[in-house]
């Protein structure tokens, strides 16, 4: 394992421990023009190779994936408004099998930007990286969702 496997597993074991999750696995995949992804059934995250050799990029896609794992794990514990919202929500959810050409159905998700929040959120805050996405407007939509969601991150 190289050091920067090692680095990866433990910002997995820190993010895990931060949303009081169990850690997952982590596998490096082609995964195409995917980044990460969560796999429920087999329990591991699977990063795209890519990445495998950029500490930055696997920090976004563990934190995104472990995001989405909480969410579930909250709507299903919680009877808050969120947790009843993202409950009703999670049946429904766009991925990769069913995202449109422009990817609008994805990206306009709230789960999708509560997991990006959360990323932005954390990283900034825990491991001193800038996260600015790539999609205009997107970071000011995130730094609205942060200041009225920040109780749940």
């Amino acid at each position: 394992m190289n050091q920067l496997n090692k680095t990866i597993k433990q910002l997995s074991k820190e993010i895990a421990d931060h949303l009081g999750l169990d850690e997952l696995p982590i596998n490096f995949e082609d995964l195409g023009d995917e980044d990460s992804r969560i796999y429920f059934k087999e329990e591991y995250i699977s990063i795209n190779t890519k990445y495998k050799n950029n500490y930055e990029e696997c920090a976004k896609c563990l934190t995104h994936e472990y995001r989405h794992v909480f969410q579930i794990f909250y709507a299903n514990l919680f009877q808050t408004e969120t947790a009843v919202r993202w409950k009703s929500l999670l049946p429904s959810i766009v991925n990769s099998s069913n995202i449109n050409k422009d990817g609008s159905n994805y990206i306009t998700q709230e789960l999708e930007v509560d997991a990006f929040a959360f990323t932005k959120f954390y990283l900034e805050q825990y491991e001193n990286i800038e996260v600015v996405n790539r999609i205009k407007g997107l970071d000011d939509v995130l730094d609205l969702y942060l200041e009225k969601n920040i109780k749940i991150m």
